[in-house]
């Protein structure tokens, strides 16, 4: 993984431009200060005097500037006694004669340099130059202040994102409020915590910068600082108000100097966890007095109200809330309790972190997969289908995941270009059931024609046993083959079966015929038949029945006309005259039996219909109880993506 570049720190605050590292510079290692041989640390002892001798000029060599400050600068040096680089920081020339800013100077370089942590800077040396100038030495650190890691963050840089995860800078964040406990353990108040001031090296240390600021809280001397400072209202101010604004305190900013206490402190750490939160400052960056007025009235700490976008744990928040609460009775104590409190959180979150970074990964995967599934061809398929197993996958895993929810909605929501080979099948297997039931259906039919066809017929006398015979026979094997159809699982011997059946029928009802005629019922029935064996998805079979329906009305009418067989009209003087040849038509069961077979042409179809919109109403209702199955999987967000179900008449049921 490729770092982000890394400059030398700036030891006073983050508006000080660094030059570039010069090409000798890199790679270049510090060396670290020697370890104490006791446990306890003696008492922080900031005074005495400038009791030390002139330093050799070719001790320190400087390479270049690092930074610049209120009172001091910073460069580079190499220490050609022991051989390392250092950063050597000097007051300005401007103030080499005050003594309020010789003895601050001082202060810094004695507390800095008595509070041995691994987190705070260490001071390897304090003496004056040829020149008259005090200076101090110490590590030269390589790494990024938390201000330039938000900023990049902020900017989404690569490197940056890459290389400080939220885990990454709340365990960092964490180390830092150890160091400041430290301090304050030794009776000192840092009281300029800030992103810039506290900096993440390459290899996971972490420095607390910039002690020129801290107060002894046992009767140390205080020396304020009397400084214009109308140039930069937002910076370090000097003088009665000691800090910098946004970060501060409210009793610091009231200038509470000899009532401040380690929670002062805390609410400058819980500013900058707000600020890794939501990558934006707690207080917003406006005028010197509207900042003062933001902090003075108290600003809500709610990292999660502040960024709703970023699902910010709600554990976070509220220890946001409670660090940079107006009351310092309502902060936390001590700085180790909120590192306490990080630590518990960070204990509790590596398992959720885990499974939220795998599911990050799957949801990836699922929308490489989409992408592949919207091109058609043979692998569409099988990347939907890898697409979903992915995104169920991300949601197993955190089921708040909001690109694999949306993900979701999106593949739910957008059909395929192409039908997946196992939704055909599904297809295929319905249409194949909406035949079976017609097939049943003609089974029930067939067997009531015949019910009342046979009295209907001996009532209005038969002219031709062999026709009623014939209806009979053909109608029986018809329902016999529908019977096997509707049984048969293999699709071919289905079609078959079921064509077998409708011939019959067709046979049969050319029998009919000679009745009333092939115009007269024949039609109507042709018409029943023909819809009831039509409701399958294969194009070739519709088509058989449909030419074959047609040829059972246009081959018995043709027959007649070529006078193959007897004709069943004769048209006199404007009038049609049925020669019936299979009955005769005596007055009262004629009438009978057009009265009844017209009602049944009217309720056979009615009940046809009636049970085709019945199973279609059950695959509608199936298919709508599983949409609203899965919209309830989907945040607010994502399901308002997806369609609405149409509006529903009043007279829709």
């Amino acid at each position: 993984m490729k770092r982000p570049r890394t400059s030398e720190p700036d030891l006073f605050d983050d508006s000080v431009e660094e030059p570039a590292k010069a090409p000798e510079e890199e790679g270049r290692t510090s060396v670290p200060p020697p370890a104490r041989i006791f446990s306890v640390p003696p008492p922080v002892d900031p005074a005495g005097g400038e009791g030390f001798g002139v330093e050799p000029l070719d001790r320190y060599v400087e390479r270049r500037q690092l930074g610049r400050g209120a009172m001091g600068e910073v460069a580079l040096c190499k220490d050609s006694r022991i051989g390392r680089d250092v950063a050597r920081k000097v007051i300005l020339p401007i103030y080499q004669s005050d003594p309020q800013v010789r003895a601050r100077f001082l202060r810094e370089a004695r507390v800095q340099g008595q509070l041995e942590h691994p987190s705070i800077v260490p001071v390897y040396d304090l003496g004056v130059d040829i020149e008259g100038s005090i200076y101090f030495t110490m590590k030269c650190l390589r790494g990024l202040t938390l201000a330039q890691i938000v900023k990049g963050l902020r900017k989404k840089d690569p490197a940056i994102v890459e290389a400080y995860s939220r885990q990454k800078l709340l365990r960092a964040f964490s180390a830092a409020c150890l160091a400041v406990d430290f301090a304050h353990s030794r009776g000192v108040l840092h009281r300029d915590l800030k992103p810039s001031n506290v900096m993440l090296g390459d290899f996971g240390e972490v420095y607390i910068l910039d002690w020129g600021l801290a107060k002894l809280r046992k009767d140390a001397p205080e020396v304020a600082l009397s400084l214009d400072d109308s140039s930069d209202d937002l910076k370090t101010a000097a003088g009665k108000i000691l800090g910098t604004f946004g970060y501060m305190s409210p009793e610091q900013a009231m200038g509470k100097v000899t009532t401040l206490d380690a929670r002062s402190d805390v609410y400058s750490l819980g500013a900058i966890l707000f600020e890794i939160l939501t990558l934006d400052a707690l207080h917003m960056k406006d005028t010197w007095n509207a900042m003062m007025l933001a902090t003075l009235q108290g600003v809500d700490g709610s990292a999660r109200a502040r960024a709703p976008t970023l699902d910010l744990p709600p554990e976070l928040d509220a220890i946001c809330i409670k660090a940079t609460a107006l009351d310092p009775d309502a902060r936390y104590a001590s700085a180790r309790d909120l590192h306490d409190v990080i630590e518990r959180f960070l204990a509790g979150d590596t398992d959720v972190s885990v499974r939220r970074e795998m599911s990050s990964r799957h949801a990836h995967a699922a929308e490489a997969a989409a992408r592949r599934a919207d091109v058609p061809g043979p692998e569409a398929a099988e990347a939907r289908r890898e697409a979903m197993q992915e995104v169920g996958r991300a949601l197993a895993l955190d089921p708040t995941n909001r690109d694999a929810l949306r993900l979701l909605a999106r593949i739910i929501t957008t059909p395929p270009s192409e039908i997946v080979p196992d939704a055909r099948v599904e297809v295929r297997a319905r249409g194949f059931g909406r035949l079976r039931l017609a097939l049943r259906d003609g089974v029930r039919f067939d067997v009531g024609n015949l019910i009342l066809l046979i009295p209907l017929a001996l009532w209005m006398g038969v002219r031709s046993t062999a026709h009623l015979l014939a209806i009979v026979g053909l109608s029986a094997i018809s329902a016999a083959l529908k019977l096997l159809a509707a049984q048969s699982e293999e699709v071919r011997r289905l079609y078959v079966f079921s064509y077998g059946a409708f011939l019959f029928n067709i046979l049969a009802l050319g029998f009919v015929t000679r009745a009333f005629g092939p115009l007269f019922f024949v039609p109507m029935l042709l018409s029943i038949f023909t819809f009831s064996f039509s409701m399958t998805h294969s194009g070739r079979f519709r088509a058989a029945i449909l030419a074959t329906g047609s040829l059972g009305l246009l081959v018995p009418l043709g027959l007649e006309l070529l006078g193959i067989i007897p004709r069943s009209y004769m048209f006199q003087n404007g009038t049609m005259v049925i020669l019936p040849q299979g009955v005769s038509l005596p007055e009262v069961p004629t009438l009978v039996a057009l009265t009844l077979g017209s009602v049944f042409l009217i309720v056979a179809p009615s009940v046809v219909m009636g049970r085709v919109q019945l199973a279609l109403r059950e695959a509608e209702m199936r298919s709508a109880m599983q949409a609203w199955h899965l919209r309830q999987l989907l945040p607010d967000e994502a399901s308002s993506a997806t369609p609405p179900p149409p509006p529903v008449s009043p007279l829709g049921g």
